[in-house]
């Protein structure tokens, strides 16, 4: 049981650092549990803004603004991980932040998290990581179809370039050439893999985990189309998804939730592609097919209350709804099994996710 001493009061205030959807949502669950919330972002008008206590905008190195975040909440998280690991440090000298700055670091930038995955023995795909052209040239050779990619940012496919043969190296070499001055740059061998499966895991203040069964992710254009459960993979391999993601949140010390991606090579391997430690995409259907949705496990991890179950009590995908596919949602309506969640966004734009629908299959 947890310590009622580390348990917050209600009516505390949870910190969220970012105004995305998912600070929307973190945001309706907190209230649920009797919380009260405060948004720090730099977007005015962001989707959280509408449905929280309280919001700052700022700039996340406004250390002014941060202090005045850190007098009115109790206990900080965030919502997306592209910010300054900085922001996180000075935040945690004045309130306790979960997950915390080297749970930040480490996943925010690919050579760390690959770097620390190995060091785990969890097995990811072969990568090096490309200082000059001579870097670009060598390692092409060597793994044939890659993926060169900036160690940090970059999300949706966003600053990605595939290479199908060491003749594209120059073209490519030309417009990533200046980015080797400002940030690193990480070359990955292309994995022929069979599908790709996603696990969240929880991980409390208190040291208890609970883990999520894996879901089949379906892409279009680097973009996250739909997530289905249960995943089709064997059910040897779920259980082994579930113990490298529970092995990994502990070896992080993770508190909070953690998204895990895993290319399926084959019934028995699979490879770690990336982790996000705040609440993903991919994990949108447990919002209305689980006992206790991603966004509750987060609050809940990080307010010290005891960790909801992980249970699906029903089967089925989540739709993205990206760009203009929000604007034709007259076959998600008229469906009785469909549950939407729109973001709350003004702007449609190519690319942009703008909801999601999530569609409970009838047994």
């Amino acid at each position: 049981m947890p310590n009622q001493e580390t348990i917050l009061k209600t009516n505390s205030t949870i910190g969220i650092i970012g105004g995305g959807q998912l600070g929307r949502m973190a945001c309706f669950a907190a209230h649920s549990l009797g919380f009260r919330t405060v948004i720090f972002t730099d977007q005015k008008n962001s989707p959280a803004s509408f449905v929280t206590n309280q919001t700052i905008v700022a700039d996340y190195d406004d250390k002014e603004a941060l202090k005045k975040f850190a007098s009115l909440i109790d206990v900080a998280t965030f919502e997306f991980e592209n910010i300054p690991a900085a922001t996180v440090e000075f935040l945690s000298s004045l309130k306790a932040v979960y997950p915390n700055a080297d749970v930040l670091k480490t996943t925010q930038h690919r050579i760390l998290e690959k770097d620390f995955l190995n060091s785990i023995d969890i097995k990811t795909a072969d990568y090096a990581e490309i200082k000059s052209h001579e870097d670009l040239l060598k390692n092409l050779e060597k793994f044939g179809t890659s993926i060169l990619k900036t160690a940090t940012m970059g999300y949706d496919g966003k600053g990605q370039f595939v290479f199908r043969g060491v003749e594209q190296a120059e073209e490519i070499w030309r417009i990533v050439s200046d980015l080797v001055f400002s940030q690193k740059l990480i070359l990955e061998k292309f994995c022929p893999f069979e599908s790709e499966i996603s696990v969240i895991v929880a991980r409390s203040k208190n040291g208890e985990t609970a883990t999520y069964e894996p879901l089949t992710n379906i892409h279009k254009l680097g973009i996250l189309d739909k997530s289905i459960y249960p995943a089709k993979i064997s059910e040897s391999l779920k259980i082994k998804a579930q113990k490298a993601a529970e092995k990994i949140a502990d070896k992080l010390n993770l508190i909070g939730v953690l998204a895990v991606e895993f290319f399926v090579m084959n019934d028995e391997t699979l490879l770690v592609n990336e982790l996000a430690p705040r609440p993903h995409n991919s994990g949108h259907f447990s919002m209305d097919a689980s006992i206790t949705s991603q966004f509750e496990q987060l609050i809940r991890a990080i307010s010290g209350l005891s960790l909801g179950s992980t249970q699906f009590h029903s089967e089925g995908h989540m739709k993205n709804l990206i760009g203009q596919e929000v604007n034709n949602l007259e076959e998600f309506t008229k469906n009785p099994r469909a549950k939407i969640h729109l973001y709350g966004k003004d702007k449609v734009a190519e690319g942009r996710k703008m909801g999601h629908v999530n569609i409970l299959n009838s047994k």
